[in-house]
């Protein structure tokens, strides 16, 4: 009777021990590191800086769009990301990859000397069928009191 108790208790040592094993390595592997802006060196002089955030939408399988400007490629925007690009003052647009072309997929930004911009990339699986992948993405300009709420779940990448 005794040594089914000590075997009990050893079963429920070692399933613990597993289980905090399991934790720490997950946490070793995969660290978050939650985005800010303020993670970022400071913009350069006379340059602007553009962030492109990408939502984590759990439960999804979306592709990972690429961003252009001016069509020409800078990165691919990974869901649960926030990077950084930064640029000489001008008008540029930000566009997303997409099978179709349709309104808010691109954005025209007048960037000035010295400041920051945030774009938003949304995707929707209800996309054309005969596209592939089948959804649509699209930017969409941040309101600079959206930008803490907004960064705070996603991870940092740097600058792309």
């Amino acid at each position: 009777m005794n040594s089914g108790i000590a075997i009990r208790r050893v079963r429920t040592t070692v399933r613990a021990i597993a289980i905090l094993g399991i934790v720490v390595l997950g946490g070793w592997v995969c660290p978050a590191v939650a985005a800010t802006p303020d993670q970022a060196p400071p913009v350069p002089a006379g340059q602007s800086r553009v962030w492109v955030l990408h939502e984590l939408l759990p439960g999804t399988q979306f592709h990972a769009p690429m961003i252009y400007v001016n069509g020409a490629p800078i990165a691919v925007s990974a869901e649960g990301t926030a990077f950084y690009r930064d640029f000489t003052p001008g008008r540029y647009v930000f566009s997303v990859e997409n099978c179709l072309v349709e309104q808010g997929t691109s954005q025209t930004l007048d960037l000035r000397p010295n400041t920051q911009f945030a774009l938003k990339v949304t995707s929707d699986e209800d996309g054309n069928w005969d596209c592939v992948p089948p959804q649509i993405s699209y930017l969409r300009q941040v309101q600079p009191q959206d930008v803490p709420y907004l960064f705070a779940p996603l991870t940092y990448m740097g600058a792309m």
